[in-house]
């Protein structure tokens, strides 16, 4: 997700009462949405799910989330598909826990070990303007002078909950089969793409749109929405991918720029990771009313209109440099955060400031009489210097304990010292190594989730094959240093031309000067040789 935040946090912490339990995993959902758009109709929405889980333990409690829906709680079923009939598993009691949005189906018996259940629940819930879950936005049609309404999807980071039950947590990836409901004239997209149309028996002009079955993604990156906005479509590409941009019918004229640099940038960074795009097509759609910069879902990214619409008449080529940015930054996500997924909130920096320096890099070659590498990287350490001295700052890697933190780690620290990281140790480790290390963490772990060891072990294993590091030297142990605490360091040289040696001191910066850091002292004594051997010594003085 691309946000424009500061970096200010208050105490972050884990505490596992937060969390989902992981006797039942889901695997897959069938979710049926029908959406009433338009006062007439209240903006509500009704729905049903069908979630196909398996059960890890015995255990005779479901707990998943639901927030401001409408559970119709005398139709829930459960049964259990291993057996030859189906078994409906009786409840006892339905529980909720608002504070952690969490749903709880008691049972009078307990789930069996290993058997598959499905889970049947359905709910409804209000089109709200609050711009999460599933929500209502608007434009202003200027032909037809009257006010136009869409059915927009915004979960990252837990707000999928609020549009149908579900385990929504990162690293409870599902597959999904989804079907929206809608009156004719207006058409629904969702991740993939549609399957077909059929009419909804019950409602006189009115549709189902069914999509195709999903590959593995965690909830937040489920999206679907409901509108009468447009398209055009990019020129078809090597690697096959139907690439369309959508927006309002009177700002059509302005995708071009967005249906050029689209398409490059996703070839550029399969041929980077050496990863195919995993799915036939990509949907950028322009939302008038959004929250974000814009939205990375997996096949239909969301984007605020001045990040994706752009007129070589009117608009600055600042503009045209942050539509850029931004949509790489989107794309980028496609491979980091959506094929890997982060394990848990904590590790979000690997999907932004992951994202944050892939798209520096496909702007560069996309546009290289920019120099955006250059000045992107100048700019993001600057900013960071800012809010890295501040006593409120935090670590990139950032222990998340109540979901409701998660918002606040979408800062500076994430994004732009995530970024300046990961080009440090690209510098250090050269592009080819991290471009192979990369490319092997991707496969490995695709369709998963990860954390940041996972990625510091594939990086260590091409730097040792390419003797870029010594053998008893890890990516972990250089990294963590930088990832697991705050701030920067400032090192000053003394030099001493008799001894021919140098002092070099460390010490942690911090804006408030009654603050003391860290320092370290290294000796380096210099030789008369053309490349000097450098003895190094440490000392650490609190």
């Amino acid at each position: 997700m691309y946000k424009v935040t500061a970096a200010f946090l208050t105490c972050l912490f884990t505490v596992n009462a937060y969390r989902l339990q992981k006797d039942v995993r889901p695997e897959h959902y069938k979710l049926e949405i029908i959406s009433y758009l338009g006062e007439k109709d209240n903006f509500n929405f009704d729905g049903k799910v069908w979630i196909d889980t398996s059960c890890v333990k015995p255990t005779s409690n479901i707990t998943l989330h639901s927030k401001d829906l409408t559970i119709k709680e005398g139709e829930i079923n459960i049964k259990d598909v291993s057996s030859n009939d189906s078994k409906t598993q009786k409840i006892s009691k339905i529980n909720y826990d608002k504070e952690n949005d969490f749903l709880i189906i008691l049972l009078t018996e307990p789930l069996k070990e290993d058997h598959k259940y499905e889970i049947y629940i359905p709910f409804s819930g209000k089109l709200d303007d609050g711009l999460a879950g599933f929500y209502r936005s608007s434009y202003y049609d200027k032909k037809k002078k009257e006010k136009r309404w869409l059915g927009v999807t915004q979960f990252e980071a837990i707000s999928a909950r609020r549009a149908f039950p579900c385990f929504d947590e990162p690293e409870m990836k599902a597959t999904f089969d989804i079907s929206i409901g809608r009156k004719d004239g207006y058409r629904a997209i969702s991740n993939m793409p549609l399957l077909n149309t059929e009419p909804l028996k019950e409602k006189e002009g009115w549709f189902w749109d069914r999509f195709d079955t999903s590959v593995p993604m965690s909830t937040y990156l489920v999206a679907y929405i409901v509108s009468d906005l447009d398209y055009k479509t990019a020129d078809k590409s090597s690697n096959n991918v139907t690439f369309r941009i959508w927006a309002r019918k009177d700002a059509l004229s302005q995708v071009e720029f967005a249906k050029e640099v689209g398409p490059k940038a996703l070839e550029y960074y399969e041929k980077f990771f050496d990863v195919k795009y995993p799915l036939p097509k990509q949907d950028m759609v322009a939302i008038p009313d959004f929250s974000a910069g814009a939205m990375e879902n997996w096949g239909l990214i969301t984007y605020r209109e001045a990040y994706l619409l752009y007129d070589q008449n009117i608009s600055s080529k600042s503009s045209q440099h942050s539509v850029a940015s931004v949509i790489a930054h989107e794309l980028a996500h496609q491979w980091f955060g959506n094929l890997v997924t982060m394990k848990w909130w904590t590790d979000l920096w690997l999907n932004e400031g992951f994202a944050t320096y892939m798209a520096s890099l496909a702007v560069e070659h996309l546009f290289p009489q920019w120099n955006s590498l250059e000045e992107e990287g100048a700019e993001n350490m600057i900013s960071v210097f800012s809010f890295d001295s501040l006593r409120t700052s935090h670590p990139v890697s950032v222990p998340i304990g109540d979901p409701k933190e998660i918002d606040e780690i979408f800062d500076t620290i994430s994004y732009k010292k995530g970024s300046s990281l990961l080009r440090m140790m690209s510098l250090f480790l050269g592009e080819e190594t991290v471009r192979k290390g990369v490319s092997k963490y991707l496969n490995k772990h695709k369709f998963s989730n990860a954390e940041q060891d996972d990625l510091w072990e594939c990086l260590t294993e091409e730097a040792h094959k390419n003797k870029v590091l010594p053998g008893n030297l890890t990516v972990k142990t250089i990294m963590d240093t930088w990832t697991l605490q705050t701030g920067y360091p400032v090192i000053t040289v003394t030099r001493d031309y008799e001894k021919k040696n140098a002092i070099v001191s460390q010490v942690s910066w911090s804006s408030v000067s009654t603050e003391q850091g860290r320092l370290d002292i290294i000796e380096l004594y210099l030789y008369p040789h053309k490349n000097a051997i450098l003895l190094i010594t440490f000392e650490t003085q609190k």
